[in-house]
């Protein structure tokens, strides 16, 4: 009976037809209906798109707000529901729909005008949720009415709730007038009413200032500062609202704070406020996060104790010493001043309250501060210059405290099985479980089949999604290899679906499949060998000596694949090369073992073997030229925005060999791929990190603004950690790029690689400047990032203070291209570590170069003593050249 009715209602679907069929329906009778609604609108969203669609789901969605109970409601089930819906309530009169708009709206806001249909008609009641108010911003006003043009009783009622509730994200005043031209932005249509009268201008002062005291998040809260801007109050309407804008004050939004303190400034100009009032609720201002406002408060502190007496004067004085504590100097400076301009001698109260704060006064100001105190003699200028630490450079990777271990039986293996299934971003964790595999994949003891049960069905489960995570789907598929009957291993491997590589997986992920089926082939043979290029320390080193020793184990010859990538791997040999090569005769697999003592550099002569594993030979002896990295920054107009694209070049050009892994990592431009790849790549050629930081510092720079998730960026940046690695011009450019990066994640691993490279040597002050200097003016950084990192990284020690003050002396030179606009706060960071470590500017480049800046005056006093550039001709030389004595008439005769 139902489905005859649907068939019927759905040939000719009408508001008018839906009414009908409801109104003769009973209460039962709908409820059964609304069983089969649900499967009817799936199968009508499920049909192509033709004309008749809308108003076959408009149908249906009517019936279900009719036929089924609002407990039972879903968004895609009403989501084409009619205004009209309120009409047809009132005309059944449908019992039960006392809390409908409620309902409706707690789904979505895109139902809010049915609400509002509803509640008008007294269907139900108003709606406590916040979406019935957001409704309103879901209009796209830009094509049709605005809601409070179009109905009235809207700016009775709903309008005013807009200023109490914040909304989130197209959901809100701020969001929706971005993106709307101006004549038909909420603002304007605001401003629009309150001319025309059907806005009280009052309430909308009182509701906007309401808003602005809820403290919403920054950019939605913006939106009303520049609404109360364009209501452009009057003195006496400010008046009225006085306390209020005190209270503002201690608002923690910049701008709340701003439009605060001129609105009280002017306030205050016309009828004082009294100290007792002000000072208090200027004090939390004084250490606001945006220096302006903070400079401002000490302003109108320093004139509220300029006109009081003694008593109040001296609690203003104890209120400016709040702002010692600021971290911008250039608000401690202006507290200074204020400060020593009311007290020429620090009474014990204010004496104390500074001495308090001495921790944090910045270095270049903390002498001055001192001796307006008298207590100079308290800190003594350091007796003995900063000695550096012991600089020991890289370390050997093959160091015991690097050895990984090997799984040692069939528990350890199947509990790291089960571990990496959940997590592969270990690489050295994923190693050894292939490694474990290839050793001890043949072991079936009589529990086999309980202690795996779990390990398999969760594998198989993996397996059946070939589109997820591709690290993890592939050691699911070594798991049921494994698992597998004896014999069948590459069968069970090569029945798994692949899915196609993106072009950042082209090299490592084709590698691991190989690795993987040769594992399989040996579990199908019941070889127990192990994998040659299983790392005997982290970072996928491998030690020349164990290489030897599994060679000489191994029953069989080793795979193409695998030895391959052992020979990638392969680590500085100890021993000096001038030791005699080892003797070979009758030992297994003799052209393998000449291969590795040949590549290692005990060796003298080529031994025959494929041309792949000869050129990684020849690259690892030195007999290969090194690949040289260069980089580029170009910039590119689109439109009204300037973009800064890095381009990495590698001379010479390398060719992608098949079989020759440091070819394909040189050749190779990694985009969007996640740490466990990241970290995997980085250990195919531990020896040529600088090749894996060219072909990952394109989308590193392009990405410095975390414009888009890439989570690979941070495992990057992880690499310059390695204490083996000296940073070449590569590293060092990932390693200034990541101190550029707005990431934290990103932007705290560099300063931690930064203070690690800095005390151990494997990075010089000078090659960080240099590289620094190569980025400032090509606008792809911001100095500003850079100055805070950098001071992290100088916090670390006084020697590491002074590296960084003579890295940033060494990047700032002359140059073709305009100095950045944040270069200030490169300089002034500078200028701390200098009064901080008790030096001069030594760099005299450096200084040819600020002399000529607005910087001049705050750095003359530590200029070097000498200069790279031959001082100007004095001024009276300047006046008798010559040619302009030529031009000077003769004096009159007497």
């Amino acid at each position: 009976m139902s489905a005859l009715l649907l068939d019927s209602l759905l040939a000719a679907p009408s508001l008018e037809a839906s009414t009908a069929l409801l109104e003769r329906l009973t209460q039962a009778e709908r409820r059964q209906l609304g069983a089969e609604l649900p499967d009817r609108i799936k199968a009508l969203r499920d049909e192509p798109y033709t004309q008749t669609l809308p108003p076959r789901i408009q149908a249906l969605a009517l019936l279900s707000f009719f036929c089924v109970p609002p407990s039972e409601w879903k968004r895609m089930h009403l989501s084409a529901l009619p205004e009209e819906t309120a009409q047809v309530a009132v005309k059944l009169k449908a019992p039960g729909l006392e809390d409908a708009a409620e309902r409706l709206v707690a789904l979505d806001a895109v139902f809010g005008a049915v609400a509002r249909k509803l509640v008008r008609a007294g269907v139900s009641r108003r709606p406590t949720h916040d979406n019935y108010i957001l409704s309103l911003l879901s209009v796209d006003v830009r094509f049709v009415p605005n809601p409070l043009d179009a109905d009235p009783r809207v700016r009775e009622d709903e309008v005013w709730h807009l200023f109490e509730v914040e909304g989130g994200g197209e959901l809100s005043l701020a969001a929706r007038d971005k993106y709307t031209p101006d004549a038909k932005t909420w603002m304007q249509t605001f401003l629009r009413h309150m001319r025309q009268g059907t806005l009280d201008r009052a309430r909308l002062l009182d509701a906007t200032l309401g808003a602005l005291e809820r403290d919403f998040a920054a950019f939605r809260a913006g939106w009303f500062s520049r609404f109360h801007q364009s209501l452009e109050p009057t003195h006496e309407e400010l008046e009225r609202h006085r306390e209020r804008y005190l209270r503002l004050l201690g608002s923690t939004l910049p701008a709340t704070v701003s439009l605060a303190l001129d609105v009280v400034g002017t306030l205050d100009g016309r009828h004082p406020f009294p100290e007792s009032t002000l000072r208090p609720a200027l004090e939390p201002v004084l250490l606001a996060r945006h220096k302006a406002a903070a400079q401002q408060a000490t302003k109108r502190l320093l004139a509220l104790a300029e006109r009081e007496t003694t008593d109040a004067r001296q609690r203003v004085l104890l209120s400016l010493c709040t702002g010692l504590a600021h971290e911008e100097v250039d608000v401690q400076k202006a507290v200074f001043k204020a400060l020593t301009s009311l007290a020429s001698v620090p009474e014990a109260a204010l004496r104390a309250a500074v001495e308090e704060r001495m921790e944090g006064v910045a270095a270049s100001l903390r002498k001055q501060v001192q001796a307006w105190l008298g207590a100079v003699r308290d800190t003594p200028p350091k007796a003995t210059p900063i000695e550096p630490p012991p600089h020991h450079g890289p370390v050997s990777p093959c160091e015991p405290r690097f050895a990984v271990a090997p799984i040692e039986d069939l528990d350890s293996l199947i509990a790291a099985f089960s571990a990496g299934l959940e997590d592969a971003s270990d690489p050295m964790e994923v190693e050894r479980l292939l490694d474990g595999v290839a050793r001890l994949g043949g072991q079936r003891p009589e529990d086999f089949a309980r202690k795996t049960s779990a390990l398999g069905k969760r594998a198989k489960k993996s397996c059946a999604n070939p589109y997820q995570e591709p690290m993890a789907f592939r050691l699911a598929s070594l798991a049921l290899a494994w698992l597998a009957p004896h014999g069948q291993a590459v069968t069970a491997l090569r029945e798994l679906p692949k899915t196609p590589l993106s072009p950042a997986h082209k090299v490592f992920l084709p590698l691991l499949d190989a690795r993987l089926l040769d594992i399989a082939r040996a579990l199908d043979k019941g070889h127990t060998d192990g994998l040659l290029s299983f790392p005997t320390h982290a970072g996928g080193w491998i030690a020349p000596e164990p290489l030897v020793e599994r060679v000489l184990a191994s029953a069989t010859e080793p795979s193409p694949t695998d030895l391959c990538l052992a020979l990638s791997r392969l680590a500085p040999a100890e021993e000096s090369r001038t030791a005699p090569a080892p003797s070979r005769k009758g030992q297994p697999h003799v052209e393998t073992l000449k291969l590795i003592d040949w590549a290692s550099g005990r060796g003298r002569t080529e031994p025959r073997g494929p041309e792949a594993l000869l050129a990684m030979g020849r690259r690892h002896r030195g007999d290969t030229a090194p690949s040289v990295h260069t980089f580029t920054v170009k910039a590119r107009r689109s439109g009204e925005y300037t973009f800064h694209d890095l381009h990495v070049s590698t001379k010479p050009k390398p060719k992608a060999t098949r079989g020759d892994l440091p070819s394909q990592v040189l050749s190779a431009k990694y985009g969007g791929v996640d740490k466990p790849y990241a970290r995997w790549a980085a250990t195919l050629w531990p020896a040529g990190m600088e090749a894996c930081f060219a072909s990952r510092a394109e989308e590193l720079a392009g990405n410095l603004d975390w414009f888009e998730a890439s989570w690979g960026n941070a495992a990057c940046y992880e690499q310059l950690l390695h204490p083996w690695l000296h940073l070449g011009p590569m590293a060092r450019l990932v390693l200034a790029l990541g101190l550029a990066a707005k990431k934290p994640g990103e932007s705290g691993v560099s300063v931690d690689a930064a203070i690690a490279a800095l005390e151990t040597g494997r990075l010089s002050e000078q090659e960080l400047g240099a590289t620094m200097g190569e980025l400032r003016t090509t606008g792809l950084v911001k100095l500003k990032r850079w100055a805070t990192t950098l001071a992290r990284v100088a916090s670390a020690s006084d020697h590491h203070a002074r590296q960084v003050s003579v890295a940033i002396q060494r990047a700032l030179r002359k140059s073709p291209h305009a100095a950045p606009r944040d270069e200030g706060s490169l300089v002034k960071l500078l200028l701390e570590l200098l009064s901080q470590t008790e030096t001069r500017l030594e760099d005299t480049e450096a200084w040819d170069y600020l002399r000529e800046t607005p910087h001049r005056k705050s750095l003359e006093a530590l200029a070097p003593m000498t200069s790279s550039t031959a001082p100007p001709p004095p001024s009276g030389a300047r006046r008798t050249t010559p040619r302009r004595a030529a031009r000077r008439p003769r004096p009159a005769a007497r």
